[in-house]
């Protein structure tokens, strides 16, 4: 039988020792086992974070969307709720308002009116259409009524930016009013003229005068009521007139060029600079005449000359959308 040998404790520390030897545990080992552990939990924060933010973005988005659809879906069910009430409640089912004559001349244009009853009684139904320009008083308007029951009206009116017509159906000793809407005068009538002044400065005398040069460009097309009604727009003596502070400094004949069937283009490029000094306005105009005797003077462009620079003192809009304000003139 063998015997069994004790252990001395101080074997047992000696052991110790010598495996702290074989893997020595130094204090920037610990150290960095900590700082790594602490950077492990950082991130890992803050991947926390972003999924936790990046999931809240998507929820928010996805209850926008959801309340963008409901309130869509709200919204699209009023207009068909009001189209529904007022299809129910319109007399009419029928109705039409155009432009079959103008006078550019004289500043007239005739509207014809047209309005079909749903019902009708014979000796039992009139209609009478009520039309004012801009805002301003209704005309009353009698109708004439046809052999399939439509009722018809002409009426020959000045040039307004908007018509607006209603009818008044009477049926008995009652009154069905339906409103027609609003119709487009000048702006439909008018050829539409757009143009540009590409000026070129080369200043002297440390910015308070310049020679000026560039191009001009000027595209006039016929009005969407010519259009409709097949007319074609030619103009004869196409010119332009540069003014310097109401005082008209060159005069030129300008090149036309179709562009296409819809418009036709004019264009000059200046042979000899003019002189312009800070404060003084540079006015651009066409001048043209059609077939008609109609003469058009259409503003392309007024400029500002000043601290050395040149300001556009009038926007450059289409002038057949602002006659009342002076763009354009016919005579």
């Amino acid at each position: 039988m063998e015997e069994k040998r004790l252990e001395h404790p101080e074997e047992r520390q000696d052991e110790k020792q010598e495996k702290k030897k074989q893997y020595p545990v130094t204090r920037r080992d610990f150290y960095g086992c900590v700082i790594i552990l602490l950077i492990a939990v950082f991130l890992q924060g803050m991947q926390t974070r972003a999924l936790i933010r990046r999931e809240a973005q998507n929820m928010n988005n996805r209850c926008q969307n959801i309340e963008s659809q409901m309130w869509n879906s709200i919204s699209n069910i009023q207009d068909g709720i009001a189209s529904s009430l007022a299809e129910a409640d319109n007399p009419l089912q029928e109705s039409s308002v155009e432009i079959v004559a103008a006078n550019l001349k004289e500043k007239k244009v005739t509207l014809r009116m047209t309005a079909m009853p749903k019902e009708w009684k014979t000796g039992d139904t009139s209609l009478q259409f009520y039309l004012s320009c801009d805002g301003g008083e209704k005309i009353a308007v009698d109708a004439a009524a046809g052999a399939d029951h439509s009722f018809t009206a002409e009426k020959e009116i000045p040039f307004c930016e908007v018509a607006a017509v209603t009818a008044i159906l009477q049926r008995g000793d009652t009154e069905y009013p339906f409103d027609l809407g609003e119709t487009s005068v000048a702006g439909v009538v008018y050829p539409f003229f757009s143009g540009d002044f590409f000026g070129s400065y080369s200043w002297v005398a440390v910015g308070k005068e310049a020679t000026v040069g560039g191009d001009i460009d000027v595209e006039v097309q016929p009005s969407d009521w010519m259009m409709q009604k097949d007319k074609s727009l030619t103009l004869k003596n196409p010119t332009v007139e540069i003014y310097v502070d109401g005082k008209r400094v060159q005069k030129h004949k300008m090149q036309a060029e179709v562009a296409d069937t819809n418009f036709t283009r004019y264009t000059y490029t200046i042979e000899k600079a003019f002189k312009v000094k800070e404060g003084q306005y540079i006015e651009v105009y066409f001048k043209a005449e059609d077939e008609n005797g109609l003469k058009y003077t259409y503003l392309v462009d007024r400029s500002h000359v000043t601290n050395g620079d040149v300001e556009t003192a009038e926007s450059a809009v289409p002038a057949a959308d602002s006659v009342q304000e002076g763009r354009l003139k016919v005579e």
